[in-house]
């Protein structure tokens, strides 16, 4: 009688390991103790952006300048902004900060943009959005001298439009690789 059991035993063995069992996933919170050397004001808990209205008004922000037409740029930003570039900062109206990029955009014949990367983030609590573009920006002046910079952007975002501008830019080492 136990032979006869024996392999029904392992039948019903065999059934219940194939059963597909619900698998019991609990999310742990995990406080982070790690040590940093710095302390941030306020933690952002950033996450990727899935919008795109974001990235496609910071780059054709960019584009408008590369373009040196600011009535390409106008339609991108926010009533009010900052920027922040080199020795210069500006804070004002959308037509104050045009005025003031026409003035620049006068000294340049061309500007070539070659985009290296991009990311768009979101905090958590919704309560601000970024755009960051890394490029290579190849300028002509009208006088004709050419300058090859590497520049990082930071927009600061706010319902679709650029309110906050800051580049980065770094001049390639002459004569090293």
């Amino acid at each position: 009688m136990i032979k006869k059991l024996i392999p029904l035993f392992a039948v019903a063995l065999l059934l219940a390991a194939c059963q597909s069992k619900e698998a019991k996933t609990t999310e742990s919170v995990t406080a982070d103790t790690t040590k940093y050397p710095y302390t941030p004001k306020k933690v952002h808990n950033w996450e990727m952006n899935p919008e795109p209205q974001n990235m496609v008004a910071a780059m054709s922000a960019l584009k408008g300048f590369a373009s040196l037409d600011t009535a390409a740029v106008k339609p991108f930003l926010g009533d009010s902004i900052w920027l922040m570039v080199d020795n210069y900062s500006f804070k004002g109206t959308r037509s104050q900060f045009l005025g003031e990029a026409q003035h620049e955009i006068e000294r340049f014949k061309q500007i070539q943009i070659d985009m290296e990367d991009m990311e768009s983030v979101i905090s958590k609590d919704k309560s601000e959005e970024w755009v960051s573009l890394w490029y290579k920006q190849i300028s002509i002046l009208k006088d004709g001298k050419t300058d090859t910079v590497n520049c990082f952007n930071d927009f600061k975002m706010k319902n679709g439009k650029v309110v906050g501008w800051s580049e980065y830019i770094q001049h390639p080492m002459k004569g090293k690789p």
